[in-house]
């Protein structure tokens, strides 16, 4: 296939922490609590609720016993959040753990048109590494890439909040890690690891684009190495072939994805697919290394 239009359609690149899921053994001090909820600052942009609380059982699965702990969730968390958690992290280390976090890359563009047009143009060429497809419902607006139980998983929109720019248009891409060790595996252990993240680093290493080749030439390739193994395809299997690459290259809707398609033919078809591929730059996306929710407006005011 061409390459796409992508970085013609961007105006901004802002790159934050989205939310964090964070799990505590027992309940946090009323006062670690309020601290928690007053460094959520006001902010115009964000006005609905930013902490939610809830108190969670789960069954140990050898004994049968039933635990309870408490989960907690932070949207758009500020320095000031992140320095409570890591205070209560300090003096208690085994209370409170790291469970989730989800960075997002918003790339603005000028018209909703253009958003749109991005986001298919994403899907076209994004191809994360070993990511299995997702177990999720079918959405028209979100395109997902991987599963929870994974560690990794990615959504991508151009529709629902707005967070750093409410009024402008874009297409928002969210990395969800899921669980300590996938965390632990990136580098994350603690609330205070979260204020030094390099962004920029971040998506330079995850956001990994290949140009595919067309459907021809993606057979002819296919046929070649099948042919030099000594099991050259017959019409049939041709024709096989080409039917279920042309399906599994799309996802739910219809839309050409670049991550179905790696998928597939990783499952069989070429043990490193990724061999027939062009490698596309993403420097045309990448962010800031600092946080643009603390450098832009009041999400990041507060002292730690």
């Amino acid at each position: 296939m061409r390459k796409p239009l992508l970085g013609a359609y961007v105006m901004e690149r802002l790159a934050y922490i989205d939310s964090i899921f964070v799990r505590s053994t027992r309940k946090l001090e009323p006062g670690y609590l309020q601290r928690l909820k007053d460094s959520l600052v006001p902010d115009p942009r964000f006005p609905w609720e930013r902490y939610f609380g809830d108190k969670w059982e789960y069954v140990n699965l050898d004994t049968g016993e039933i635990f309870f702990h408490y989960v907690h969730l932070i949207h758009q968390p500020t320095k000031a959040a992140l320095g409570v958690l890591q205070e209560i992290q300090d003096e208690q280390p085994d209370v409170l753990h790291l469970l989730d976090v989800h960075f997002a890359l918003d790339l603005t563009t000028g018209s909703e048109a253009d958003a749109m047009a991005l986001h298919e143009a994403i899907l076209s060429v994004y191809t994360p590494a070993r990511l299995a497809l997702t177990g999720r419902e079918s959405e028209h607006e979100t395109s997902y890439v991987g599963r929870r139980r994974s560690g990794n998983e990615v959504g991508v929109y151009s529709d629902g909040k707005r967070k750093v720019r409410p009024n402008t248009p874009r297409v928002h891409l969210e990395w969800r890690i899921h669980g300590a060790t996938a965390l632990r595996r990136s580098g994350i252990r603690t609330a205070s690891d979260l204020t030094r993240i390099d962004h920029r680093a971040f998506w330079k290493k995850r956001l990994r684009l290949h140009i595919m080749p067309t459907m021809d030439r993606l057979l002819r390739l296919l046929e070649l190495r099948a042919a030099r193994r000594g099991h050259p395809l017959s019409p049939e299997r041709r024709a096989h072939t080409l039917n279920m690459i042309s399906r599994f290259s799309k996802d739910y809707t219809g839309r050409f994805s670049a991550h179905y398609l790696d998928y597939y033919l990783h499952l069989g078809l070429h043990p490193k697919p990724a061999q027939l591929y062009k490698r596309l730059s993403n420097d045309w996306a990448l962010p800031e290394p600092s946080n643009a929710l603390w450098n832009d407006g009041l999400a990041g005011r507060g002292s730690v």
